[in-house]
This record gives C-alpha cells, sequence and structure tokens, in this order.
C-alpha cells in the first residue's frame, strides 16, 4: 500500500493528540494524588462556638511575653536618632561577653549598668578612684552613697571625708571641794593632775546655782559660767584655763548614813552634765571623780582639705549646712553629731599606707 503525503500528515496528528491526551491524564492523576497526601497531612482547627475562645497559639505566647520584657527593659544609653537599643560587649577570655548580661562587676563594687547609666569610661583601669565632676569624691564613693559622679551638686555627705589621724584619752580628774557659803547656791569645783589625786591642777572655780551667762577669768577670756573648766599651771607659774564638755547642772542634799556618828545626814551632791554625750556625771564632796576627756585629731580628706584636733564636746564646721560635734573617741574610731539633726556618724581610723621597698643598690664589680 502506497503512503501518500495527506496520509502520513493525519497520522502524525491522531499520534499528537494520543500523546497530549495521556500526558493530561498523568498530570492529573499525580495532581489529585498530591492533594490527597496534603488534605491527609493537615489538620483541620479546632471548630469554636459562637461564645467560646479560641486556643491559645504558643508562638503567638511567646512573642506577647518578649514583648512585654523588652518593655520593662530599661536600656542603658538613650537615643533619640534610633528606636534601638545598643549593647556593650567585651572580649574575655577569648569569649564576647554583654556587661549588663555577665552577672560579674566590671570593678567590684560597682554595678556594671550604674556605669553605663552614667556614661563612664568601663575601660579606664582607674574608674573606681576617677572624679569626673571634681566635686572631691571618688566614683566609687558617689556609687556607695547614690549619687550622681557628673554632677558637682550631687556628692554624698562631707562627713563621710573625715578620717581619724590619732586619738588620745586623758583622765579628767573632777574634784568637789566645798560649799562657800554652806548652801547649794554656790559649789567649788577644781581639777587634779592626772597622775596625783590629791594635787590640784589649778585654782578652783565657783559654780554658782542662779543662771548667769558669763563669767571673765582673771580678766582675760569670758567662758559660760555653767562650764566646767580645766585649769592649768605653766613652767612660770602662770594658769591657762580650757573649756571641758562638762557643764554644772545641779546641786542638792541626799540622805546618807554617817558611820561615825551612827546617823543619817544631809550630804551635798553635785551633778554635772557631759554635753558630748549627753551623759551625767555626779560629784560627791571631797572625793575624786575620773570623766574621760578624749582628744581626737581627724582629717577631712578631701583636696585642700585640713587637719583639726577636737576634744569631746567640740564643734567642726565642714560648710555652712554641715556642723558636727565630737562626741566620743576610741583607738580605731571617732563618733561625731550632727548639731542640726542629732544624727551620729562614726568616722574610721585612716588607712596606714604600706611601707614601701628599699630599693636595692647594685654593688660595683
Amino acid at each position: 500500500m502506497k503512503l501518500t503525503l495527506p496520509d502520513i500528515k493525519a497520522g502524525y496528528d491522531r499520534y499528537l493528540l494520543v500523546s497530549v491526551a495521556l500526558l493530561s491524564g498523568a498530570a492529573a492523576a499525580w495532581i489529585a494524588i498530591s492533594a490527597g497526601e496534603a488534605r491527609a497531612k493537615a489538620q483541620a482547627p479546632m471548630q469554636t462556638g459562637a461564645k467560646e475562645p479560641f486556643a491559645a497559639a504558643p508562638a503567638i505566647e511567646t512573642l506577647k511575653s518578649d514583648k512585654a520584657e523588652l518593655a520593662n527593659r530599661k536600656p542603658w544609653r538613650e537615643s533619640k536618632a534610633s528606636p534601638f537599643v545598643s549593647r556593650v560587649y567585651l572580649l574575655k577570655d577569648n569569649a564576647l561577653i554583654d556587661i549588663l548580661e555577665a552577672g560579674t562587676d566590671l570593678f567590684p563594687g560597682i554595678a556594671n549598668a550604674w556605669i553605663l547609666e552614667h556614661g563612664l569610661d568601663y575601660l579606664d583601669t582607674g574608674l573606681p578612684e576617677g572624679d569626673p565632676d571634681a566635686d572631691g569624691f571618688t566614683n566609687f564613693e558617689e556609687f556607695t552613697a547614690k549619687t550622681n559622679p557628673r554632677d558637682a551638686a550631687s556628692k554624698p555627705a562631707l562627713w563621710t571625708k573625715l578620717r581619724l589621724l590619732e586619738s588620745k584619752v586623758d583622765k579628767l580628774r573632777l574634784k568637789f571641794m566645798s560649799l562657800p557659803k554652806g548652801t547649794l547656791d554656790e559649789v567649788a569645783i577644781n581639777t587634779t593632775t592626772p597622775d596625783n589625786p590629791s594635787k590640784l591642777s589649778g585654782s578652783t572655780q565657783f559654780y554658782p546655782r542662779a543662771r548667769e551667762e558669763v563669767q571673765t577669768v582673771h580678766g582675760e577670756k569670758e567662758f559660760d559660767k555653767k562650764i566646767v573648766l580645766l585649769a592649768n599651771r605653766t613652767s612660770t607659774g602662770d594658769e591657762v584655763f580650757e573649756a571641758t564638755p562638762l557643764k554644772f547642772d545641779r546641786a542638792e542634799f541626799i540622805k546618807q548614813f554617817n558611820p561615825a556618828t551612827n546617823v543619817e545626814e544631809d550630804v551635798p551632791v553635785v551633778f554635772l552634765l557631759n554635753t558630748a554625750d549627753g551623759k551625767s556625771i555626779r560629784l560627791e564632796r571631797d572625793k575624786v571623780k575620773d570623766s574621760p576627756y578624749p582628744l581626737a585629731t581627724l582629717q577631712d580628706t578631701r583636696p585642700g582639705g585640713q587637719t583639726t584636733q577636737l576634744r569631746s564636746g567640740e564643734t567642726l564646721t565642714l560648710d555652712e549646712s554641715s556642723i558636727y560635734k565630737l562626741v566620743d573617741v576610741s583607738e580605731e574610731n571617732a563618733t561625731i553629731e550632727d548639731v542640726a539633726s542629732g544624727a551620729k556618724h562614726v568616722i574610721p581610723k585612716a588607712a596606714v599606707p604600706a611601707p614601701q621597698a628599699t630599693p636595692e643598690v647594685a654593688q660595683p664589680q
């Protein structure tokens, strides 16, 4: 049979149609199978009623939690140019650490967040001793007092810069001598030498019951007439008077049994007030009573600060609003009282500098 060109063309068209039909059928079958598998893997959403809440999505709840945490976190530095918060990382032990999350202070005793909050140079090894606002207080002292290290008006209390350089506690030996007028209107009190209670240190002073403002001693100094004076004689025999923290309070008679007469007698006693600590001291006639009489040498460690010697009861002025009275002294510290508020503060002893090693001198060969 002889095939003509029209016959070949007609056969080719039928072959092409059959091929396209087969390919279309295969593609449809593959799509149907894939859709079935997808439906089998997919889970239908939970059906809820009109008033029933939707089930919580864990991913959404995590995002909410993270958002709340970020909102509560205080950035260490605010920037108006960008809404993003900078984080500071340092290379330590071959690893980058976040300063805020490190859990270890770069400088012991000073919080990393405080350093960053005030814009201090955390790479400066001398940061604790630094004084950016030049107010005389170090960064460490400012952090301890919770003040601003970059504002000279914001600083710790001035008394915190005081240190005790030296202390000495003498004995103030008091002796109630007599009632010069035989009544309680006037009492005679003297002081004795520290090493000999039977030897008077100077002339006897008289303290009246009536209130009088001042008394003049030998026409030279004026003192409150209630203040007990310490009298001493110089090598030339002249008397020198020093005001003590003791103040005449009152005199009274008390009943006391006298074994010599076997009867009760009216015995005079004198009460003094220690204005340094507020304690009362009782004196009986012809008996010596020792009272601590401390002396403290205090140093103001601010640049240009002064060194001052104080007896108990005396005051030290650091500025117009900082006036302190010395209350007590020991070998280790001193106690002062704020005259305005009455608050008491303990002043530590100054640290003794470590001895420096003597450099070795090379011997000539």
